[in-house]
């Protein structure tokens, strides 16, 4: 990646400079001003507290929506629509040092859709680099699946492109090129093609061609909107390790929180939007680490503000970070979440991008203050639950003896128990979340399940926050990342005793 200048330097230096800021500042407060932190600290206590209710609410919401649209015939709704035989779904898979179980499984998910075979493109995109590996791997897929859909295409990413990163937007990008090549082959029109992309280990529900279908026919509006599925990280739950399903449950929740919140929702990990778009759009950025949320602000920017996310509210069942030892899961969590958290890279271009466009003046800017303060805010938040509070007392002699120092942690506490209410939802939904208990787990299975979200303090700082610090930190300093794949792994699970 190319080094930046000027204006656009200056842009990669600010959430990392905000971040260090909202965390230092009350260690230079300390010495002098002990009480000026005690009064953040509890106005920052009251935010978290209204901030806790809010997601739990949304996220009962998105778990009842949720389940509403599992139950929904979809298959049923999208046929009764005009023209719902002119609809072709494409789902392009994006695979990097995969195996023939993981894509076997995805690609099983979408033979056992209810929408029209005949309709269904798949599209398995590789990397060239790892032609020798795949290749024997992607042949006794298509030998397996090629006649269950009216396209099985197999593509190969070539390496070092000028201009490409080595990452998930170049593969896909490549693969939609030669989509459209077949596409225009076929004279399909592209006006009629929605093509999803996601991850290799994603296995989409039965009904999400048919829902996606179904939304994309009745929007008034569908070559401006992208349709936005459900990632729920599941498919190994109950094999993974307390923290590792603390944070995915927490990856899930988060994206059942946003559903409810259209007017917040970006794109991210599986994604659906019309072939007409991409090819306006160039397809997704090659350049970026996070070419899922990328494409959300392209699109934004590309159409003046118009575009929107419509949120499908169907589960598409991915993996939990999972290793065969426990230190390397730990650490390939936290690569994953420094990746995501790395999504602040695209603050320079939104800011730039916002300055030029002459529309939507309090949308855009208000989105540019939520990518902020959400980076911030993953940042320093659980530093500032478990650890700035106390400093004060800890650190400054003169203000232990003052009544603020001796109602501090009565007042911080009381806020936080509070907070609890959100806790016992997510506790209570992750729960409802829950696959069946696989073959060889006892019930007492479930306790542990409970139990583990007393680690969600560890999980917060360690992983989540610290991800966050690092992947601002390295942007301030012009340490860019490049992409890093989550390694996959097929879990076979014991046979029930």
């Amino acid at each position: 990646m190319k080094k930046t200048k000027g204006f656009t330097r200056f842009l990669e230096m600010v959430p990392g400079i905000s971040v260090w800021a909202v965390l230092l500042l009350p260690l230079i407060l300390l010495p002098s001003f002990p009480v000026a932190i005690a009064i953040i600290v509890i106005i920052f206590d009251i935010y978290w507290l209204y901030k806790s209710l809010i997601m739990g609410y949304h996220l009962t919401c998105g778990y009842y929506n949720l389940k509403s649209g599992m139950k929904t015939d979809w298959k049923e709704k999208f046929e009764k629509l005009n023209n719902h035989d002119s609809i072709y779904q494409v789902l392009i898979l994006a695979s990097y040092k995969d195996d023939f179980e993981v894509l076997d499984k995805s690609i099983e998910a979408i033979e056992l859709n209810d929408f029209d075979k005949n309709k269904i493109i798949v599209v398995l995109a590789a990397e060239e680099r790892e032609k020798d590996r795949i290749e024997p791997i992607l042949a006794d897929l298509e030998k397996k699946y090629k006649h269950s859909f009216k396209k099985f295409l197999i593509t190969y990413h070539p390496d070092n492109i000028e201009g490409e990163m080595k990452a998930k937007g170049a593969n896909a990008t490549w693969a939609a090129r030669k989509l459209k090549i077949y596409l225009e082959a076929e004279k399909i029109d592209f006006e009629k093609v929605i093509v999803t992309t996601a991850d290799s280990d994603t296995r989409i529900h039965r009904h999400y061609f048919n829902c996606v279908g179904y939304k994309f026919l009745l929007s008034d509006d569908p070559i401006h909107t992208a349709f936005q599925s459900m990632p729920i990280y599941s498919n190994n739950i109950w094999r993974v390790n307390p923290i590792n399903r603390i944070l995915a449950f927490g990856a899930s929740f988060w994206q059942l929180i946003e559903g409810t919140r259209p007017w917040r929702l970006i794109t991210f990990a599986i994604h659906a939007m019309s072939m007409q778009t991409l090819v306006d759009m160039n397809f997704w950025e090659v350049g970026v680490v996070n070419e899922d949320s990328r494409q959300f602000w392209r699109a934004y920017f590309h159409y003046n503000g118009r575009f929107k996310v419509v949120p499908i509210f169907l589960p598409a069942s991915m993996d939990a970070v999972f290793a065969p030892r426990l230190v390397e899961t730990l650490k390939n969590q936290y690569k994953q979440r420094q990746r995501w958290a790395y999504g602040i890279e695209h603050f320079p271009y939104v800011v730039q991008s916002t300055l030029k466009m002459k529309y939507r003046f309090f949308d855009k800017w208000i989105k540019v203050y939520r990518m902020l303060e959400g980076e911030i805010s993953l940042a320093t938040a659980s530093f500032y639950i478990s650890i700035i509070g106390w400093l004060p007392i800890w650190f400054n002699n003169g203000f232990k003896n003052t009544v603020l120092a001796t109602n501090l942690p009565i007042v911080g506490k009381t806020l936080l128990s509070l907070t609890w209410v959100g806790l016992i939802i997510t506790v209570w939904i992750s729960l409802k979340l829950l696959p069946p208990r696989p073959a060889g787990f006892r019930k007492r299975k479930f306790i542990p399940m409970i139990a583990q979200w007393v680690l969600v303090p560890i999980s917060a700082i360690f992983i989540s926050s610290l991800s966050a610090i690092d992947s601002a930190t390295r942007l301030m300093f012009g340490k860019y990342m490049g992409f890093w794949t989550t390694p996959k792994i097929q879990i076979d699970l014991p046979e029930k005793k």
